[in-house]
């Protein structure tokens, strides 16, 4: 079984500081006056045996003429482990059921860009396919930035499109992968996004984007499963004897989805703590599937000697759950919606991690990061519908070189 799909992405960069969620592993991206290559390795790892995920990036940028600069950017990560799947019932208590520990996958992203710059900001088009054993996906990206206001003002704006199929496969063995017939579909992802980035006086500033995002189409994990105790008159489902098809039904979700992400963020420099900087970050998400999430970050850049800069960062984040999930069902849903994703679960997390880098002769910098993160059921704002079989940490480990010409 391959592992378990996360959702629309590849998507625009723009989206990225705007939809930034715990566990999203650090990017690098290439894209100044000279010529470079960025080049960076992620290991993501999850507690008691979950899910690795293993990231190389590669980023080459290149200026052309005055004006334009030309990008290629190359991803693939190796994911192995396993996954949630379902729950069932034991002396009437839940009960994790997870995929075999043998999920392995390799996706594979190449996206090209360009921007043009003109006097007074920039225009940015991006394209690329990304593609797994069962997931594949092909996108572009337009975005662009205004200064105004003798450049103490940038407004920002950009739109993206993904077409995306996804499918559920079994292992053959031997590395193949068979197609399970009639699982999966297509799904399409419109996004776009406004921005204002505002200098408020010599030291500080302040950032606002709002995103909205539309899916449509299949937008279900065709590798999960959930429980309905009492599905209908027809069926006999013992729960005492989990994990038999006719007390499952496949994850199933409304074919309709629309976010919202507003992204709050204030900067200030501290000229006299050795040009120290604070970064706070407040954002807000919902959508139509009655998901809310708060999320508070901040970060301190601190040099610390000879050139070596220490950012320290810590983060909360919480969600609701969405109106469809429950761990399982005691009965039928008249609407057909079924989802114990512990991803649609109201839960809440909190994260922290530091990273340190350092430029060399204004040619090479080097970075390297660590990151934690605690997934708890009940350290959510709200105490809606979960359970702590789902709560889970993680390590992120990154290491990147910037290499200039």
């Amino acid at each position: 079984m391959a592992a378990t799909k996360t959702g629309p992405a590849r998507l625009a960069a723009f989206t990225a500081a705007a939809l930034a969620l715990p566990g999203m592993v650090p990017r690098v991206q290439a894209e100044g006056l000279d010529p470079e290559i960025d080049t960076a390795f992620s290991r993501y790892e999850e507690s008691d045996g979950r899910m690795r995920v293993d990231v190389y990036q590669a980023v080459a940028a290149s200026p052309v003429g005055d004006r334009w600069n030309i990008k290629a950017n190359g991803v693939k990560d190796v994911v192995s482990g396993a996954s949630p799947v379902a729950y069932g019932l034991s002396r009437g208590q839940p009960v994790q059921i997870r995929s075999r520990a043998s999920i392995r996958d390799v996706r594979d992203e190449v996206d090209l860009g360009a921007s043009y710059a003109f006097d007074q900001g920039t225009l940015s088009v991006d394209v690329g396919r990304s593609s797994e054993n069962d997931y594949t996906s092909d996108f572009f990206n337009l975005d662009g930035r205004w200064d105004i206001n003798d450049k103490l003002t940038t407004l920002a704006a950009g739109f993206g499109f993904a077409s995306d199929q996804v499918w559920a496969v079994t292992n053959a063995g031997k590395g193949q992968h068979q197609r399970i017939p009639g699982s999966g579909g297509d799904k399409s992802t419109f996004q776009s996004l406004l921005g204002i980035t505002q200098v408020l006086d010599k030291n500080s500033l302040l950032q606002a984007n709002l995103t909205y995002t539309h899916g449509e189409g299949y937008l279900a994990d065709p590798y999960k499963y959930a429980l309905v105790v009492d599905p209908s008159p027809a069926v006999v489902c013992d729960p005492e004897y989990a994990y038999t098809l006719s007390c499952y039904t496949l994850d199933s979700r409304p074919s309709n989805r629309d976010q919202f992400n507003l992204l709050l963020r204030y900067v200030r420099d501290f000229p006299e703590l050795n040009a120290a900087a604070l970064h706070f970050d407040y954002r807000f998400y919902a959508d139509t599937w009655d998901i809310s999430a708060h999320t508070f970050e901040a970060a301190w850049h601190q040099p610390v000697y000879a050139g070596w800069v220490l950012v320290p960062h810590v983060r909360y984040y919480s969600q609701s759950a969405a109106e469809f999930y429950q761990p399982y069902f005691q009965t039928a849903r008249s609407d057909g919606h079924y989802s114990t994703d512990y991803r649609m679960a109201d839960f809440g997390a909190v994260g922290g991690g530091a990273q340190l880098h350092k430029e060399f002769l204004d040619r090479l910098r080097v970075a390297a990061a660590v990151d934690f993160y605690k997934r708890e059921q009940g350290m959510g704002m709200q105490q809606g519908p979960g359970t702590a079989l789902d709560n889970f940490t993680y390590s992120v480990f990154t290491v990147s070189l910037n290499l200039k010409f």
